[in-house]
């Protein structure tokens, strides 16, 4: 688990939940101090709540945790405290309105996640966490961001470094060459034959293919699959496709997973690079983002310098 993977994901602060705000635990277990950090005591459980926010914010992840992972959430939690305590003695605080924003951002992107209400509140019960820490988690996020971007200068970015990004990563700009197809799938090689031989007669392609195409949701618009790259298809497809280098052409029979299709070309779209001056904007924020995000670990790598920090992760971790 990685603060940027959470940073991306969510979008409402660059660290999660500082110690202290885990659930309670009867267990001994639970309460071991996992890290000290000017005399504040992080246990496994102030570990524990955090992993199970971050596991509820990465749904997709299936990853058993190592104990490099419960280390690293511990160092966080950590940094986050520092930081925190910062913030308390500069008196920097969220106004109500803030506070409700962050607590809706957070629970709108969970809810789009799990697909409902219902499935994320499932999800929240069967990770052991409920909305008092995530409503926690928002606030405390978006506060510290909010803390950081305020103290901490980030580098403006020059022209010449975001022509050397462009540069550097010219295929991630390169729109691939995409061909507008339509086809009429039948499910036997007899039918696509008769089909054929009705089409090289002169047959209309579009009348066939809303009659006979077994596609619905193409032979409506008799047959017309729109533009995309060939890399969409199922190769059999895709390769017949390439095959066909004029407008109006048509494909002999072809036979794939799906069937045996029929394909015509209608259209082809030259491969293209954007031009600098249209994503300039999205390279410098992502850029801009790059060097707050190298500033804030520089700055907090600095604090932790100057404050007395006992790691005691034990060698046996949970393993979820």
């Amino acid at each position: 688990m990685k603060r940027s993977a959470i940073l991306a994901l969510v979008g409402v602060g660059a660290l999660v939940l500082t110690a202290g705000c885990g659930a309670g635990s009867t267990a001994s277990s639970a309460q071991t101090v996992w890290a000290t950090v000017q005399g504040h005591k992080i246990t496994q459980q102030d570990v524990r709540t955090r992993v199970n926010i971050v596991k509820l914010l990465t749904p997709q992840s299936t990853a058993k945790l190592t104990r490099t992972d419960w280390v690293g959430e511990t160092q966080e939690l950590v940094d986050e405290y520092i930081v925190g305590q910062l913030a308390s003695k500069a008196k920097f605080t969220l106004t109500k309105a803030q506070q409700s924003t962050a607590q809706s951002q957070l629970m709108s992107y969970l809810t789009q996640s799990y697909g409902s209400t219902t499935a994320l509140d499932k999800a929240i019960k069967a990770d052991n966490t409920n909305n008092a820490q995530l409503n926690a988690f928002a606030v405390r996020t978006t506060l510290l961001d909010g803390y950081l971007a305020k103290v901490v200068s980030t580098p403006f970015v020059t022209s010449a470094q975001i022509q050397s990004f462009y540069k550097a990563n010219i295929s991630q700009f390169q729109q691939p060459e995409e061909y507008d197809l339509a086809h009429i799938l039948v499910t036997t090689k007899a039918k696509a034959q008769s089909i054929l031989t009705q089409l090289q007669a002169g047959a209309s392609f579009s009348a066939l293919a809303k009659k006979y195409s077994t596609d619905t949701g193409s032979a409506s618009k008799g047959g017309d699959l729109g533009y995309a790259p060939l890399s969409n298809y199922v190769t059999a497809f895709a390769n017949a496709a390439k095959q066909l280098t004029k407008v109006g052409q048509i494909s002999g029979i072809v036979h794939s997973q799906y069937g045996y299709h029929i394909i015509k070309l209608l259209g082809i779209h030259p491969a293209t690079t954007q031009p600098l001056s249209a994503v300039t904007p999205e390279i410098q924020s992502y850029l801009q983002s790059q060097n707050q995000t190298t500033a804030q670990q520089k700055y907090i790598a600095r604090l932790r310098t100057k404050v007395k920090v006992k790691l005691s992760v034990p060698k046996k971790v949970p393993t979820s």
